[in-house]
């Protein structure tokens, strides 16, 4: 990132990830009340276990619940920051294979690889990496086109901006404002289950670059990310089962349900500390000091990392 938003980026990045957890827990809760027609007795209260259990396969999610999770996701660039943030080396090697584009057939599977080459692209972007930028900017147009959404990215812009490092600024903000776009326009065209394939395509891939990453450098901060992951798991899985009737859903929900498996022995604390006001290049920023804490521990993340490599790769060369 350019040195004149450092500050401002690493006071987005402190409040990002507690105010993400904030949001996808009071969804799940008023998923869970919801689904209890609001009733205060234990004996009719659902867990969100109970919620994604096959007996509850016929439980209709709303329009603006799946909205509301999808939104929860953290963007391409949000997962990238983060690793640049903490001092993360970038490794071309852990992105996506661009010969994979020819293997996505269905509408489906080229959501869902529209959102990894997303996060791929993130990662590209924020590290400055303009020579990867071109060809991994076509797989996401070619994508994007087939699925009727390409109007939405603004190629030849971004194209000029990447073979100019100054712009690189502009380049993120215009890739991000591209991705959100294509996002609200197939949820208010009711396909909000394109939309969060493409999150859970984002969402994976920044997870399987953090891992893969972490193997390599052991770095604390990205590990704590990594345990905070637990919600996201639950959240996409939610999301997902909406559409669990079919196949393709059904199966990519099986294999998210091995990383809910394993999240399940991690628990996440929180501690609440009042917000402050501080001066930042001249505006005022209010930075949340409330904190968060995974239990997770390098052990369990040399686990987690080969079990989010199989699945990540049965996306991205099987489906």
């Amino acid at each position: 990132m350019a040195s004149k938003n450092n500050k401002e980026m690493d006071l987005k990045i402190t409040k990002y990830t507690f105010m993400k957890i904030k949001t996808v827990l009071l969804i799940v809760f008023a998923l869970c009340l919801s689904a209890c027609g609001g009733s205060k007795s234990d004996n009719n209260k659902l867990s969100i276990d109970t919620l994604l259990a096959e007996e509850s396969a016929d439980l209709e999610i709303s329009e603006e619940s799946i909205a509301e999770i999808i939104e929860s996701i953290p963007s391409p660039i949000e997962i990238a920051s983060i690793l640049e943030h903490n001092g993360i080396e970038f490794k071309e090697e852990f992105l996506n294979d661009l010969d994979n584009t020819q293997i996505y057939t269905t509408d489906m599977s080229k959501a869902l690889g529209l959102g990894i080459y997303s996060a791929d692209m993130g990662y590209i972007n924020i590290y400055e990496k303009t020579y990867l930028t071109i060809n991994y900017l076509s797989a996401i147009q070619r994508l994007a086109d087939d699925i009727d959404i390409g109007q939405f990215f603004d190629f030849a812009t971004i194209k000029r901006m990447a073979s100019n490092s100054s712009k690189m600024d502009s380049l993120i903000y215009l890739t991000t404002v591209n991705f959100n776009n294509m996002d609200t326009y197939l949820r208010t065209k009711k396909r909000s289950n394109m939309s969060i394939l493409m999150v859970t395509g984002t969402w994976l891939e920044g997870l399987y670059i953090a891992l893969q990453n972490y193997m390599v450098q052991n770095n604390v901060e990205t590990m704590e990310w990594i345990g905070h992951q637990k919600v996201i798991v639950d959240q996409l899985i939610l999301g997902l089962s909406a559409y669990s009737n079919d196949e393709y859903f059904k199966n990519l929900v099986t294999d998210l349900n091995k990383l809910k498996d394993f999240y399940a022995n991690i628990t996440i604390t929180y501690e609440y500390h009042e917000p402050e006001a501080m001066e930042v290049d001249g505006r005022l920023v209010i930075v949340d000091k409330s904190t968060s804490k995974s239990n997770i521990t390098h052990e369990q993340i040399v686990e987690v990392a080969g079990l989010v490599k199989e699945v990540r790769n049965d996306l991205v060369s099987n489906y």
